[in-house]
């Protein structure tokens, strides 16, 4: 099979570099366009709320979980255009959907034929919270899934 467009979500995890190491080489080997994408997932302000108590400063929690996932993204695309390629970059934000959700529309916006993704990113209370985002997406796509995983 020839994938024709490659599209790979990304976080801060090790794992996830790996997934972005592993759709580059794909795209490469494919000659298939890549697309990273970065979902910002604000519905996680919702866990530092308490019964409508704001614990953090909504703004300012905001604020970084957007600059932290911009700053992700652009890394990302500079990776990959060390390796040759012209990335197409999508940054997903939404205080209703969770990542999964974003990167399942993304996948379906784009017309991708492959999703890359690392099969566990972040961890502790961010995952108890939001389960594995590899495994929701297994089941929300209609395109082939490629699950990288991390060192056990």
């Amino acid at each position: 099979m020839m994938y024709k467009h490659i599209l790979v979500a990304i976080d801060d995890s090790e794992t996830s570099a790996k997934a972005l190491d592993e759709a580059i080489a794909l795209a490469r080997l494919h000659d298939a366009v890549l697309e990273i994408a970065h979902a910002v997932d604000e519905s996680m302000l919702q866990a530092f709320s308490n019964h409508g108590v704001t614990l953090v400063d909504h703004g300012k929690m905001q604020d970084a979980l957007l600059d932290g996932g911009r700053e992700t993204l652009k890394t990302a695309m500079e990776t990959a255009r060390a390796a040759g390629l012209t990335p197409r970059e999508r940054f997903l934000a939404a205080e209703d959907l969770h990542a999964a959700d974003q990167i399942a529309l993304a996948v379906e916006k784009s017309g991708a034929d492959l999703l890359v993704v690392g099969s566990h990113g972040r961890r502790g209370f961010r995952r108890m919270l939001l389960g594995s985002v590899a495994e929701n997406l297994v089941r929300k796509v209609h395109v082939s899934v490629l699950i990288v995983r991390g060192e056990h």
